[in-house]
Protein backbone atom coordinates (compact mmCIF):
# COMPACT_ATOMS: atom_id res chain seq x y z
CA UNK A 1 0.00 0.00 0.00
CA UNK A 2 1.51 3.23 -1.26
CA UNK A 3 1.38 6.48 0.39
CA UNK A 4 1.93 9.80 -0.48
CA UNK A 5 4.97 11.26 -0.19
CA UNK A 6 7.12 7.95 -0.34
CA UNK A 7 9.74 7.73 -2.82
CA UNK A 8 9.99 4.31 -4.58
CA UNK A 9 12.98 2.17 -5.42
CA UNK A 10 15.27 2.93 -8.13
CA UNK A 11 14.04 0.04 -10.03
CA UNK A 12 10.69 0.61 -9.69
CA UNK A 13 10.88 4.30 -10.66
CA UNK A 14 9.67 5.13 -14.11
CA UNK A 15 11.85 6.23 -16.52
CA UNK A 16 9.24 7.63 -18.95
CA UNK A 17 7.46 11.42 -18.84
CA UNK A 18 4.28 10.09 -18.21
CA UNK A 19 5.54 7.92 -15.12
CA UNK A 20 7.52 10.97 -14.14
CA UNK A 21 4.49 13.00 -14.47
CA UNK A 22 2.36 10.30 -12.24
CA UNK A 23 5.13 10.26 -9.71
CA UNK A 24 4.64 14.38 -9.53
CA UNK A 25 0.71 14.03 -9.04
CA UNK A 26 0.75 11.34 -6.51
CA UNK A 27 3.39 13.26 -4.55
CA UNK A 28 0.03 15.70 -3.06
CA UNK A 29 -0.92 14.04 0.33
CA UNK A 30 -4.54 15.15 1.78
CA UNK A 31 -2.86 17.49 4.12
CA UNK A 32 -0.39 19.17 1.72
CA UNK A 33 -2.49 22.41 0.23
CA UNK A 34 0.41 22.85 -1.85
CA UNK A 35 4.37 21.81 -2.36
CA UNK A 36 7.53 23.32 -3.26
CA UNK A 37 10.07 21.99 -5.66
CA UNK A 38 12.63 20.95 -3.50
CA UNK A 39 9.54 18.54 -1.55
CA UNK A 40 8.14 17.14 -4.61
CA UNK A 41 12.14 16.00 -5.71
CA UNK A 42 12.78 14.71 -2.09
CA UNK A 43 9.03 12.46 -2.66
CA UNK A 44 9.41 11.35 -6.02
CA UNK A 45 13.45 11.00 -6.70
CA UNK A 46 13.16 13.22 -9.44
CA UNK A 47 15.72 15.87 -10.68
CA UNK A 48 14.88 19.01 -9.45
CA UNK A 49 15.26 20.52 -12.70
CA UNK A 50 13.38 17.48 -14.17
CA UNK A 51 10.41 18.48 -11.62
CA UNK A 52 10.58 21.86 -12.19
CA UNK A 53 10.22 21.56 -16.32
CA UNK A 54 7.20 19.16 -15.68
CA UNK A 55 5.72 21.26 -13.10
CA UNK A 56 5.49 24.16 -15.37
CA UNK A 57 3.81 21.81 -18.42
CA UNK A 58 1.72 20.72 -15.77
CA UNK A 59 0.64 24.30 -14.69
CA UNK A 60 0.15 25.28 -18.73
CA UNK A 61 -1.98 22.25 -19.29
CA UNK A 62 -4.27 22.72 -15.78
CA UNK A 63 -3.08 19.36 -13.91
CA UNK A 64 -1.71 21.81 -11.39
CA UNK A 65 -1.62 25.24 -10.14
CA UNK A 66 0.71 27.98 -9.21
CA UNK A 67 0.59 29.36 -5.32
CA UNK A 68 3.35 31.57 -5.39
CA UNK A 69 6.72 29.57 -5.70
CA UNK A 70 5.08 26.02 -4.62
CA UNK A 71 2.28 23.92 -6.99
CA UNK A 72 -0.82 22.51 -5.93
CA UNK A 73 -3.59 20.07 -8.03
CA UNK A 74 -5.64 21.80 -10.61
CA UNK A 75 -9.12 21.25 -10.81
CA UNK A 76 -8.16 19.48 -14.21
CA UNK A 77 -7.87 16.61 -12.14
CA UNK A 78 -10.87 16.47 -10.34
CA UNK A 79 -13.19 17.09 -13.36
CA UNK A 80 -11.41 14.14 -15.31
CA UNK A 81 -12.06 11.68 -12.22
CA UNK A 82 -15.96 12.78 -12.23
CA UNK A 83 -15.94 11.74 -15.54
CA UNK A 84 -15.34 8.19 -14.48
CA UNK A 85 -18.19 5.85 -16.49
CA UNK A 86 -18.23 3.64 -12.79
CA UNK A 87 -18.43 7.00 -10.67
CA UNK A 88 -20.59 8.68 -12.69
CA UNK A 89 -23.68 6.62 -12.55
CA UNK A 90 -23.14 6.00 -9.40
CA UNK A 91 -22.66 9.18 -7.97
CA UNK A 92 -26.28 10.15 -10.14
CA UNK A 93 -27.97 6.91 -8.42
CA UNK A 94 -26.83 8.52 -4.71
CA UNK A 95 -26.53 12.21 -5.05
CA UNK A 96 -30.80 12.81 -4.48
CA UNK A 97 -31.02 9.84 -2.00
CA UNK A 98 -28.21 11.65 -0.57
CA UNK A 99 -29.28 14.71 -0.15
CA UNK A 100 -32.73 13.75 1.27
CA UNK A 101 -30.81 11.80 3.80
CA UNK A 102 -28.86 14.48 4.80
CA UNK A 103 -31.25 17.28 5.26
CA UNK A 104 -33.78 14.61 7.34
CA UNK A 105 -30.78 13.64 9.41
CA UNK A 106 -29.20 17.25 9.83
CA UNK A 107 -25.92 15.72 9.52
CA UNK A 108 -23.38 15.01 7.25
CA UNK A 109 -23.90 12.08 4.83
CA UNK A 110 -20.81 10.98 2.65
CA UNK A 111 -20.37 7.94 -0.02
CA UNK A 112 -16.98 6.50 -0.10
CA UNK A 113 -15.60 3.98 -2.97
CA UNK A 114 -12.79 1.42 -2.85
CA UNK A 115 -9.92 2.75 -5.35
CA UNK A 116 -7.03 0.31 -5.67
CA UNK A 117 -5.65 0.52 -2.24
CA UNK A 118 -7.39 3.79 -1.06
CA UNK A 119 -10.73 4.93 0.14
CA UNK A 120 -11.94 7.46 -1.50
CA UNK A 121 -14.87 10.07 -0.57
CA UNK A 122 -17.04 11.01 -3.63
CA UNK A 123 -19.71 12.76 -2.07
CA UNK A 124 -19.99 14.91 1.05
CA UNK A 125 -23.68 16.36 1.64
CA UNK A 126 -25.03 18.27 4.73
CA UNK A 127 -23.81 19.76 7.66
CA UNK A 128 -22.97 18.82 10.89
CA UNK A 129 -24.90 20.63 13.79
CA UNK A 130 -21.99 22.84 14.93
CA UNK A 131 -20.78 22.42 11.47
CA UNK A 132 -17.82 20.21 11.30
CA UNK A 133 -17.64 18.28 8.16
CA UNK A 134 -15.65 14.63 7.84
CA UNK A 135 -13.55 15.26 4.73
CA UNK A 136 -13.85 16.71 1.28
CA UNK A 137 -15.11 15.23 -1.80
CA UNK A 138 -12.45 13.56 -3.83
CA UNK A 139 -10.19 13.24 -0.60
CA UNK A 140 -8.88 9.52 1.12
CA UNK A 141 -10.41 8.38 4.06
CA UNK A 142 -9.09 6.50 6.35
CA UNK A 143 -9.58 3.02 6.77
CA UNK A 144 -9.08 1.68 10.27
CA UNK A 145 -10.43 4.78 12.08
CA UNK A 146 -13.45 5.77 10.26
CA UNK A 147 -17.20 3.78 10.17
CA UNK A 148 -16.44 3.52 6.32
CA UNK A 149 -13.23 2.48 6.14
CA UNK A 150 -13.26 -0.32 8.41
CA UNK A 151 -16.76 -1.28 6.37
CA UNK A 152 -14.62 -1.58 3.68
CA UNK A 153 -12.08 -3.64 5.49
CA UNK A 154 -14.19 -6.17 6.39
CA UNK A 155 -15.75 -6.71 3.24
CA UNK A 156 -13.08 -6.34 0.61
CA UNK A 157 -10.04 -8.52 2.75
CA UNK A 158 -8.02 -9.48 -0.49
CA UNK A 159 -7.87 -5.75 -1.52
CA UNK A 160 -7.16 -4.37 1.27
CA UNK A 161 -4.31 -6.43 3.22
CA UNK A 162 -5.09 -6.28 6.96
CA UNK A 163 -1.28 -6.38 7.62
CA UNK A 164 -0.24 -3.49 5.81
CA UNK A 165 -3.10 -1.59 7.20
CA UNK A 166 -1.98 -2.66 10.73
CA UNK A 167 1.65 -1.16 10.09
CA UNK A 168 0.25 2.01 8.98
CA UNK A 169 -2.46 2.82 11.71
CA UNK A 170 -2.19 6.17 13.19
CA UNK A 171 -3.96 6.48 16.69
CA UNK A 172 -6.39 9.62 16.38
CA UNK A 173 -8.32 9.86 19.90
CA UNK A 174 -7.97 8.12 22.78
CA UNK A 175 -10.74 5.70 21.64
CA UNK A 176 -8.97 4.77 18.42
CA UNK A 177 -8.58 0.88 17.94
CA UNK A 178 -5.15 -0.49 18.11
CA UNK A 179 -3.78 -3.47 16.07
CA UNK A 180 -4.43 -5.69 18.41
CA UNK A 181 -8.50 -5.11 18.42
CA UNK A 182 -8.98 -4.25 15.02
CA UNK A 183 -9.15 -7.88 13.49
CA UNK A 184 -11.68 -8.66 16.24
CA UNK A 185 -13.61 -5.29 15.31
CA UNK A 186 -13.75 -6.75 11.81
CA UNK A 187 -14.83 -9.65 11.66
CA UNK A 188 -18.05 -8.16 14.24
CA UNK A 189 -18.73 -5.85 11.43
CA UNK A 190 -19.11 -8.70 8.99
CA UNK A 191 -21.16 -10.46 10.93
CA UNK A 192 -23.45 -7.45 11.83
CA UNK A 193 -23.56 -5.96 8.00
CA UNK A 194 -22.12 -2.28 8.79
CA UNK A 195 -19.78 -0.05 10.62
CA UNK A 196 -19.78 1.92 13.82
CA UNK A 197 -17.21 3.95 15.27
CA UNK A 198 -17.53 6.35 18.60
CA UNK A 199 -15.01 9.03 18.44
CA UNK A 200 -12.26 7.05 17.16
CA UNK A 201 -11.48 9.27 14.28
CA UNK A 202 -12.78 13.02 16.12
CA UNK A 203 -13.97 13.41 19.74
CA UNK A 204 -17.48 14.16 20.09
CA UNK A 205 -18.61 12.30 16.46
CA UNK A 206 -19.62 8.93 15.93
CA UNK A 207 -20.33 7.63 12.74
CA UNK A 208 -22.34 4.62 10.60
CA UNK A 209 -21.64 2.80 7.80
CA UNK A 210 -23.51 0.46 5.83
CA UNK A 211 -22.39 -1.30 2.34
CA UNK A 212 -23.64 0.44 -1.25
CA UNK A 213 -24.22 -3.05 -3.58
CA UNK A 214 -25.00 -3.31 -6.98
CA UNK A 215 -25.43 -6.42 -8.84
CA UNK A 216 -24.59 -10.02 -7.90
CA UNK A 217 -24.26 -8.03 -4.45
CA UNK A 218 -21.16 -6.44 -6.01
CA UNK A 219 -19.78 -4.25 -2.88
CA UNK A 220 -19.42 -0.42 -4.39
CA UNK A 221 -18.84 1.55 -1.60
CA UNK A 222 -19.32 2.84 1.85
CA UNK A 223 -22.61 4.93 2.92
CA UNK A 224 -22.09 6.72 6.12
CA UNK A 225 -23.39 9.32 8.59
CA UNK A 226 -21.68 11.06 10.66
CA UNK A 227 -23.33 13.12 13.82
CA UNK A 228 -22.77 14.26 17.01
CA UNK A 229 -21.92 11.70 19.76
CA UNK A 230 -24.58 14.05 22.26
CA UNK A 231 -27.80 12.94 21.28
CA UNK A 232 -27.25 10.76 18.46
CA UNK A 233 -29.09 7.39 18.66
CA UNK A 234 -27.24 4.59 16.32
CA UNK A 235 -30.49 2.64 15.67
CA UNK A 236 -31.87 5.51 14.05
CA UNK A 237 -29.14 6.57 11.76
CA UNK A 238 -28.40 2.93 10.79
CA UNK A 239 -31.98 2.61 10.06
CA UNK A 240 -32.02 5.51 7.78
CA UNK A 241 -29.02 4.65 6.32
CA UNK A 242 -30.11 0.94 5.48
CA UNK A 243 -32.98 2.47 3.87
CA UNK A 244 -31.03 4.97 1.56
CA UNK A 245 -28.77 2.12 0.59
CA UNK A 246 -31.92 0.22 -0.47
CA UNK A 247 -32.75 3.17 -2.63
CA UNK A 248 -29.52 3.58 -4.71
CA UNK A 249 -29.47 -0.25 -5.17
CA UNK A 250 -32.67 0.21 -6.69
CA UNK A 251 -31.72 2.93 -8.54
CA UNK A 252 -28.82 1.59 -10.10
CA UNK A 253 -30.39 -1.47 -11.16
CA UNK A 254 -33.27 0.31 -12.89
CA UNK A 255 -30.22 2.68 -14.74
CA UNK A 256 -28.80 -0.89 -15.72
CA UNK A 257 -31.72 -2.61 -16.87
CA UNK A 258 -33.58 0.43 -19.02
CA UNK A 259 -30.02 2.26 -19.57
CA UNK A 260 -32.38 5.51 -18.98
CA UNK A 261 -30.51 9.00 -16.88
CA UNK A 262 -31.39 8.56 -13.39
Amino acid sequence: MTTAGTVREDDERPNSVLGKVSLILSAFGDDDFSLGLAELRDRTGIAKATVHRLCRELVATDFLERDGCNYRLGVRLYAMGLRSPHQRTLRAAARPVIESLAQSLDNAVILAIPHDSELLCVENLGTHRNQARSTADGRRMELHCTAAGKLTLALLPEQYPLGEVLHSMVRRTPHTLGPAQLPGELCRIREQGYAVEVEEKRLGYLAVAVPVRGRADTYLGALSVIAPTAGSRITRLLSALTQASSIITARLARYDSLHVPL
